[in-house]
């Protein structure tokens, strides 16, 4: 989403992560990815990396372990997104990680994998959190089969077919707007031609 508004870097510091990470991900798009891509786990070539001028967006996925130096040269960037599913031992572990590194960054929590089950858990923990004064993005990431049956084409093209993928979709598109916001830019996303009605599926 970032590419459609400029160009993008995606750095993957996940390399220990083979199945369902974000090399995966980009090996299996059907189409060409919108961004460039490059793998590294050294602290040192993010900060290096991160610095390059050609990019307008460079983001960086990490691993849910623990390491210091990454997690320490990451937070240094204008926004780190700490992802959250509303389980208990889960948030705790992240919850663990912001209080060790993030604290004193500009970071926000993104609550996701949402199960339709979980809609009210993950109501109470976003309250919760907001009590905490702790910042929490509006939107949350649901979770549908229909990002289990993309086989690799963006969820984007298949929003206009399926009720599923256009609710995963809108929910993409919510939290793309909001990093932008977060990030002080004023742009929005630019959604897809021939998608109407794109506020029904908006929370």
């Amino acid at each position: 989403m970032l590419a459609l508004v400029g160009p993008t870097l995606l750095i993957n510091a996940d390399k220990k992560q083979q199945e369902g990470g974000v090399d995966e991900l980009v090996k299996g798009l059907k189409e060409p990815a919108p961004f460039d891509y490059t793998a590294t786990e050294k602290a040192a070539d993010l900060a290096s990396i991160r610095k390059l001028k050609q990019y307008r967006y460079v983001v960086t996925d990490h691993g849910p372990y623990r390491d210091a130096a990454k997690l320490k040269e990451t937070a240094q960037s204008d926004l780190t997104i700490a992802p959250i599913p509303p389980r208990r031992l889960d948030s705790k572990s992240v919850m663990h990680g912001i209080r060790e590194h993030l604290v004193g960054t500009n970071y926000r929590i993104h609550l996701t994998m949402v199960k339709h089950i979980d809609k009210s858990r993950a109501r109470a923990m976003k309250t919760s959190l907001q009590d905490l004064g702790l910042p929490v993005f509006a939107g949350w990431m649901r979770m549908y089969n229909a990002h289990e049956m993309l086989n690799g084409y963006p969820v984007f093209h298949n929003a206009l077919q399926d009720e599923q993928a256009a609710k995963a979709a809108a929910d993409a598109y919510m939290f793309g707007d909001e990093v932008l916001r977060t990030l002080g830019d004023p742009h929005e996303v630019p959604k897809f031609e021939g998608w109407k009605g794109f506020e029904e599926y908006v929370r």
